[in-house]
């Protein structure tokens, strides 16, 4: 592994590390990044179906918010290139070497956004000797997946390796629930190119070249009634079509609404087009992707004497217009398009020396990212539009907003320079440190504009005798030191002053550290403590808005962690067992809250002043006998907010704010106990064929929704199971799977569905098929 920036043995390190080789994510089926939660314990992945932005959280650690703009607790990193907005993570996974899954803080090396920890992706490299292969993969549900590379020298200093995956179906997997309708179609292509170029005997270049197009449907939410899963009522706020089932004299008074549904993976439902009834334009609206990732990078390694010279330069463009459903319903109470142009460059310049006792790293690395996105918001049919007249909900029902347009931009620029040492300072001792510097400046501007469709206009004119037309910046301020203030303007010529563009810079300057001592006990046993330190910078709501207050930046948050552990190497080598102990303390954790407006309380974040995590983790591979594999990981969390005078919403009425006391609560996403298991057999014939047989079991605890209620999950537990028969000297192989094989029903994901439902997320049915794979 490389998780230290250099070659390592991964039980020779005290870091906690899962890693896994390609061939056991192909076996595991693991095909996008979000799949590998699945396999290691103490990591979840909460697949939104909001905005298309997956939410990873590692130990407890994470930001549950579904803006593009956010970043993430977690860094992801692929080839040594960050990839600092998870909704690039999204394209499929292929021609992986291994993935490496840090957890704790990664300051020192990594810098920027790893309060959590770390996913290291890291391809296939080229090879000096001609090699090919091909893997096809059909299941049933009518998903072909094929993925082939090939690699080989093209002249006497380049090496070269090309691969390429593709991944379609036309038919779906989800089932509405109220129409003969299929959701689940996939169209994704991409391919990486990579070329090792030997300049001289001193320099060597990796080029690499990538790209993905993903044209598949977007998973759909499925709605259920919240009094089902203990909460006060079947839905937050009312919407159209809800009158027939509610309101006496209505068409089904009484009856129970179709789009309820728990315990079927398939149940879902959407929204497929809208026909605006004040313009008359058509939206197709039906839940689907049309993304594209393009980039490059060039990783130089040139020896000086002693000391190794390392730069990385790396571009990356991504592009996307996305649909996404959030109310698991036919109805349109919340549907949104989003289009998002994503511009990051990076350049890390390091240098680096090893001699028997000391290894030192040095070096300084500077990213510049630009992002513009339009969230085209569609609600006719929820509480603030068409959906406040059955109810009479004042006062929507006299002026509903139909739809809404958020735009902004964002530029960050960040710059840092680090150190890190390991200092074998006896025979069995090693100390490691590490520093950090980062400076990030972030700059952010948006609105919530009227669409076009003049609804938010009217709704603004109506309340405040403003004179916005059709278009206009829509955000109230209601900043009382601001010129523009609204209870300053009101009344006046100059009211539609207090509609305008919100703009703001926030600036970050920290210092983040680590400091390590490994003993060696004896050859076969390793003790390890470290201490270490990180940040995540601080940012900007992205989401719909109604007043600046909701847009005022959030600050950067904070870890210090202390984890100490062991890796034992036992029972004549046939045995790892690493065993993990950690104790967080989390200073003004990023988290979801509740935004006070005019328009009634809506989303908003926030910083929670102090949490607590600690927990344990065990992690074990065994060779119990001749063709006999065991892989067992336990974890175990205990998370607590010890302070948070969070915002009160039933209480609160704009422009009153009222708080209560939210200490005591669990963090969101943080299950108590997570388990994964692998049991594999293999045994050869006497013709030279080989069968293996295996079986991977994984449960997850259930999760509390922090703040947030709805969003809780139940637990979990999930089997997989495949057989294949080997060919004599591998050439070829022929597997047969299951996933999921009880067909247990899960969510992974609940929340708000946008404005009036409560949806969960399901996770995927049982499903079969067969895979070759083929060596030339």
């Amino acid at each position: 592994m490389t998780a230290q920036k250099h070659a390592q043995g991964v039980n020779d390190i005290g870091i906690t590390v899962n890693a896994f080789t390609g061939d056991q994510l192909k076996d595991n089926g693991v095909t996008t990044a979000e799949d590998i939660a699945v396999f290691t314990p103490g990591l979840t992945v909460n697949e939104t179906a909001a905005t298309g932005v997956p939410l990873y959280t590692i130990r407890g650690v994470g930001f549950q918010d579904y803006s593009t703009a956010a970043s993430s607790t977690v860094g992801l990193y692929l080839d040594e290139v960050a990839i600092p907005y998870t909704v690039m993570s999204r394209g499929v996974l292929f021609d992986v070497e291994r993935v490496e899954v840090l957890k704790g803080p990664q300051g020192d090396l990594y810098g920027r956004n790893t309060t959590a920890g770390q996913i290291n992706f890291v391809s296939k490299k080229p090879s000096d000797e001609f090699e090919a292969a091909i893997d096809v993969v059909y299941d049933d549900l009518n998903v072909l997946d094929v993925e082939g590379f090939l690699t080989g020298t093209l002249s006497d200093s380049v090496n070269g390796r090309f691969a390429l995956k593709s991944v379609t179906s036309n038919e779906g997997w989800q089932k509405s629930l109220t129409r003969n309708d299929e959701l689940g179609e996939k169209d994704q292509l991409a391919w990486r190119a990579l070329f090792d170029i030997t300049v001289n005997d001193s320099l060597s270049a990796l080029v690499n070249l990538h790209y993905v197009d993903d044209q598949s449907d977007n998973r759909a939410n499925t709605a259920y009634a919240g009094t089902d899963a203990g909460l006060a009522s079947d839905f937050a706020a009312p919407y159209l079509g809800l009158d027939q089932y509610l309101i006496p004299g209505g068409a089904a008074f009484g009856q129970t609404p179709p789009w309820y549904s728990r315990g079927d993976n398939e149940a879902a439902d959407w929204t497929n087009e809208y026909v605006s009834e004040r313009t008359g334009q058509r939206w197709n609206l039906r839940p689907r992707r049309d993304n594209q990732l393009r980039g490059a990078s060039l990783k130089l390694e040139w020896s000086l004497g002693d000391i190794e010279l390392t730069s990385i330069t790396a571009y990356d463009e991504f592009e996307r217009q996305e649909s996404n459903d959030w109310d698991g319903t036919a109805q349109l109470d919340s549907s949104n398009i989003n289009d998002t142009t994503l511009d990051v460059f990076s350049q890390e310049i390091r240098l680096s020396a090893q001699s028997d006792d000391l290894l030192w790293i040095a070096g300084v690395y500077y990213s510049q990212d630009e992002m513009e996105e339009q969230y085209h918001f569609f609600m006719a049919d929820s509480v603030f539009g068409n959906g406040s007249i059955p109810f009479g909900v004042a006062p929507f029902n006299a002026a509903p907003i139909l739809e809404l347009d958020t735009r902004y931009t964002q530029e960050t620029e960040s710059a840092a320079v680090f150190g890190h040492i390991e200092w074998n300072f006896n025979e069995d001792w090693r100390l490691t440190a590490g520093l950090r510097y980062t400076r990030e400046t972030r700059d952010w501007a948006g609105c919530t504009f009227d669409a076009g469709d003049g609804s938010l206009a009217n709704f603004l004119n109506t309340s405040f005798g403003t004179r916005l037309s059709p278009g206009s910046c829509g955000t109230i301020d209601d900043d009382p030191n601001s010129a523009n203030y609204i209870f300053s303007v009101i009344g006046t010529d100059r009211v539609n002053d207090a509609f305008h563009v919100y703009e703001d810079r926030i600036e970050t300057k920290k210092w983040m550290g680590k400091l390590g001592i490994d003993f060696a006990i004896t050859e076969d046993l390793l003790w390890y403590a470290t201490y270490s330190n990180g940040f995540k910078s601080g940012g900007f709501n992205g989401a719909n808005s109604n007043a600046t207050s909701q847009l005022q930046p959030y600050g950067e948050e904070e870890l210090d962690a202390v984890e100490t552990g062991l890796k034992a190497t036992l029972l004549d080598n046939t045995m790892q067992l690493n065993l993990a102990a950690f104790w967080y303390d989390y200073s003004d954790k990023q988290e979801q809250d509740v935004a006070v407006t005019f328009v009634g309380n809506i989303a908003g974040l926030t910083n929670v002043p102090q949490s607590r995590i600690n927990g344990a983790e065990l992690d074990m591979q065994w060779l119990p006998g001749e063709g006999w594999t065991v892989q067992l990981g336990v974890a175990y969390l205990d998370t607590l907010v010890e302070e948070w005078q969070a915002i009160d919403q039933q209480a609160s009425a704009w422009p009153t704010v009222v708080r209560r006391d939210a200490s005591g609560l669990e963090l969101a996403q943080s299950p108590e106990w997570t388990y994964n298991a692998t049991l594999q057999y293999e045994w050869a014939l006497q013709n030279g064929y080989q069968i293996e047989l295996g079986m991977d079991y994984s449960y997850q605890d259930e999760t509390s929704g922090g703040v947030a209620p709805e969003a809780a999950t139940d637990d979990y537990e999930l089997v997989n199971l495949r057989a294949a028969l080997v060919s004599p000297n591998d050439q070829w192989r022929l597997m047969a799977w299951v996933r999921n094989a009880f067909d247990e029903y899960y969510f992974p994901a609940a929340y708000r569905g946008g404005n009036g439902p409560y949806v969960r997320s399901a996770g995927m049915p049982r499903s079969a098929g067969m895979r070759l794979s083929y060596r030339f």
